[in-house]
């Protein structure tokens, strides 16, 4: 879980910073890291222990990773920032059914933002729909969505350990809920996840289906035999902390814990081929952050400068349960996010 004293890495500002000028943002370079750096500050608030800023980073990476496939890797980049802005796991929230990231309130959070940084209509078009095409994680036919929904659900083909890890973690961040309520949420979400004929889009990330549905089978058989989610955390159950950030103003997202309604799966005009994947990013596995003014983080966008320093471009469900991209064979990773639908 983040805190509020953790330190907002240099690089990551610096990222965000690029990609709004790469999206054609107006805004002196300080302003716009001034813009991330409240926004970073909204994904460190104390009650978000699995949605908050070491996700934000893991995401990052998982786009990264599959950055080969994109169209725009700037505007997915920039909806990965600003897809989770709008957050409440108040009892309030809970009660009217909107508990959790609301992707549809962070999407227009997103439209005024971006437009105070000068970024144009067109692009703000774009970058608000990829964010929205996160509400039930039917990517459509347009790559960049499908890069993102498959970076944002991930965390499913994590290894078993991890996605233990991240159970306990969606768990504390929805304690507000008792355990009935969120099994039965929580049983919903898995089974339709299941149904899909696939959860992941992307040639890259095609190597995690079979780890992410036997994950999602272990969770789900556990849950209806046993009828506890057998996960010990203190707090669960019992009114989390309280809220710093606005109030969701729209239906629950692909992130959010209370059962969504039922959608049609979007068959992708090619099906992911099979062969040797890379492995998906670990969220203990963020570049090492510093204050130095050189630093370059190897998974922050460019700049002209420093084309040179970054790495080459190789091809993420309790709330929503999500999981992390693959790198490369040479880089090991471990999948992580969080997908609930």
């Amino acid at each position: 879980m983040m805190c509020m004293a953790e330190k907002i890495p240099a690089w990551l500002l610096t990222g965000f910073a690029r990609s709004v000028a790469a999206e054609g943002g107006t805004a002196p370079r300080d302003v716009a890291e001034s813009v991330g750096t409240e926004l970073a500050q909204r994904w460190m608030a104390p009650e978000r222990h699995f949605h908050n800023l070491e996700y934000l980073k893991t995401t990052l990476e998982n786009v990264d990773i599959l950055s080969e496939q994109a169209r725009d890797v700037e505007a997915i980049r920039l909806a990965v920032w600003y897809h989770g802005a709008i957050f409440d796991v108040s009892e309030a929230a809970v009660e009217r059914g909107e508990a959790g990231l609301d992707v549809l309130g962070s999407a227009d959070y997103a439209a005024d933002s971006l437009a105070e940084l000068g970024v144009g209509e067109a692009r703000i078009e774009k970058i608000t729909d990829l964010i929205r095409g996160l509400y039930r994680h039917q990517a459509v036919e347009d790559i960049d969505a499908q890069v993102l929904s498959d970076a944002d659900l991930c965390v499913l083909a994590a290894d078993p350990q991890e996605y233990l890890e991240y159970l306990r973690d969606i768990r504390r961040e929805y304690a507000a809920y008792d355990e009935a309520r969120f099994i039965s949420a929580r049983s919903t979400i898995i089974g339709n996840l299941l149904s899909r004929p696939q959860l992941f889009w992307t040639h890259g990330a095609a190597g995690w289906e079979e780890q992410a549905r036997e994950n999602l089978r272990a969770e789900l058989e556990r849950l209806e035999k046993t009828g506890t989610t057998g996960l010990d955390i203190a707090g669960a159950g019992a009114e989390p902390a309280a809220q710093t950030g606005a109030t969701p103003e729209t239906a629950p997202t692909s992130d959010m814990l209370p059962t969504p309604r039922e959608g049609t799966p979007v068959e992708t005009a090619t099906k992911p081929e099979t062969g040797e994947l890379p492995e998906a990013a670990s969220r203990d596995q963020d570049p090492e952050d510093t204050d130095e003014p050189n630093e370059v983080n190897p998974y922050a966008p460019p700049d002209e400068a420093d084309l040179g320093s970054t790495l080459e471009n190789v091809a993420e469900a309790m709330d929503t349960m999500v999981m992390k991209a693959l790198k490369p064979a040479e880089v090991g990773l471990k999948p992580l996010s969080d997908v609930e639908e």
